[in-house]
């Protein structure tokens, strides 16, 4: 993992952030204006330094701060690149990823490096009374990441939960060359980071903070898509009852995604990701590669004609052109980013929780499941007529829900993965092809291109590591 771990030493030299200030030689050296990882993190401040440094590398653009949202939506069936584009994501939509490709290799070595960042917090030897809460936190933060490389890099655990997962790194060893552990394995591992933040998180204070009940539901969305549907409830229906999280209402819904600012009144968002006047991506924000921006990626009509006239969520979708003058539906949900204050990037919200509470009560309790869904309908459709199907037709339903709820935030691919299912495009007017004469309008269940390779970098580094299927 050489490959990672070298950028990894710039990340624990500053006694601010841990982020800066460290020249190359800085293991033999000490410069005036940083302190050694060993020194900076034998303090519960310098801890706090190291946690806020862990949340702000979740903005990064190869994380949060754009490609994560970004891919499970276009390999999915929910947007597409126009014809006049900055060439962002033209091999994810056309499904031609190289194990060379510049985002899959991004995407791991910063989620690596954020993981090793949280590993020194998890190890710091460090009493006080804030120190449970810290490493609460950057134990789900590390949860958060490996369930995001194992559903990016591997197969579903509903699939093959013996197949080949993501290292499993839980310690600094600049000497480590590890394989690949088990797609079983690194899920285990995500449920014991997310149980001990559980455990020990803060109460909710703001939404840019992970918080018990943030915790538990990260943890209920993890056993979700190890299919452990009993655990999975249990954990969504304590947040729903339990916590202080509501959701937002129709009335307030527009207003809810145009408002960037961190929240502090437990409407609807668990856990996002700060981005203000100061810490932000620039150009390159999330909501620049819709809207105000690059304009590169469009909604589906497809997905758009899912969404009623009287259903909120529709308002998001603005009927207008491409770049190229191409009819489209221009994606509003991240309105900000050309604003001083741009959109904090969404990990989790309740409306996910109760959709999750509504699959994980289908194989026990259909009443249930139409109660948790049809409560997120009526915040999201008030005219809409409740939902009263049963067995497959409820399952369709729910995922169809999924797929209007949380469209742009990254999940449809993975959901997809999850359950099976094909993935059937439709050609939208000024799409780029999907391939060449649009092959790839339709990618079957299984196709191996559904799972990103391992970095070219990474199998050159490490003589561990093992390549997927396919590539």
């Amino acid at each position: 993992m050489k490959s990672f771990l070298k950028q990894y030493a710039l990340t624990f030299c500053s006694s601010a952030l841990i982020l800066m200030g460290c020249s190359k030689n800085f293991i033999v050296e000490n410069p005036n204006d940083s302190v050694p990882a060993t020194q900076a993190l034998n303090t519960e401040s310098g801890l706090q330094d190291a946690l806020n440094g862990a949340y702000a590398g979740l903005r990064a653009v190869s994380l949060y701060g754009r490609d994560f949202p970004v891919i499970g939506d276009l390999q999915a069936d929910n947007t597409y690149v126009e014809t006049k584009n900055s060439g962002r994501y033209l091999s994810q939509y056309n499904y031609s990823v190289v194990s060379s490709d510049a985002v899959v290799g991004e995407m791991w070595n910063q989620a690596y490096i954020d993981i090793l960042r949280v590993n020194n917090i998890i190890d710091a030897n460090v009493t006080g009374p804030n120190v449970a809460a810290i490493k609460a936190q950057a134990y789900a933060i590390r949860g958060l990441l490996y369930f995001k490389l194992v559903n990016i890099y591997a197969q579903p655990y509903t699939v093959d939960s013996t197949s080949l997962g993501v290292p499993i790194i839980l310690h600094f060893n600049p000497n480590l060359f590890p394989a690949r552990n088990k797609v079983s394995e690194v899920y285990s591992q995500i449920i014991s980071d997310l149980k001990m933040a559980v455990a020990n998180a803060p109460a909710y204070s703001t939404s840019v903070r992970i918080s018990k009940y943030a915790a538990e539901g990260l943890l209920a969305r993890a056993y979700l898509y190890m299919g452990d549907y009993a655990d999975a409830k249990s954990a969504a229906v304590d947040v729903i009852n339990n916590s202080t999280f509501t959701l937002v209402t129709p009335n307030n819904y527009a207003a809810f995604w145009q408002n960037p600012a961190a929240r502090t009144d437990a409407v609807e968002t668990m856990f996002e990701v700060d981005c203000d006047a100061i810490n932000n991506n620039g150009f390159d924000d999330l909501g620049g590669i819709y809207y105000n921006g690059y304009n590169d990626i469009y909604c589906s009509s497809q997905l758009y004609n899912l969404y009623s006239p009287t259903d909120v969520r529709r308002g998001l979708l603005v009927p207008g052109t491409t770049k190229s003058g191409s009819p489209a539906y221009i994606v509003t949900k991240f309105p900000n980013a050309q604003n001083t204050d741009r959109d904090n990037l969404k990990v989790i919200r309740l409306a996910e929780v109760y959709l999750i509470a509504a699959e994980a009560s289908l194989p026990t309790n259909q009443t249930d499941a139409l109660y948790y869904l049809n409560a997120l309908l009526a915040q999201r459709d008030p005219l809409a007529v409740p939902y009263a199907v049963t067995g497959p037709l409820l399952l369709q339903a729910i995922v169809t829900e999924r797929r209007k709820e949380l469209a742009f935030e990254g999940d449809r691919l993975y959901d997809m993965n999850r359950l099976q299912l094909p993935i059937n495009r439709v050609a939208n007017p000024g799409s780029i092809p999907a391939g060449p004469n649009n092959i790839n309008l339709s990618i079957p269940y299984p196709d191996n291109r559904r799972v990103a390779p391992i970095p070219q970098q990474e199998l050159t580094a490490n003589p561990n590591i093992v390549q997927n299927p396919g590539y």
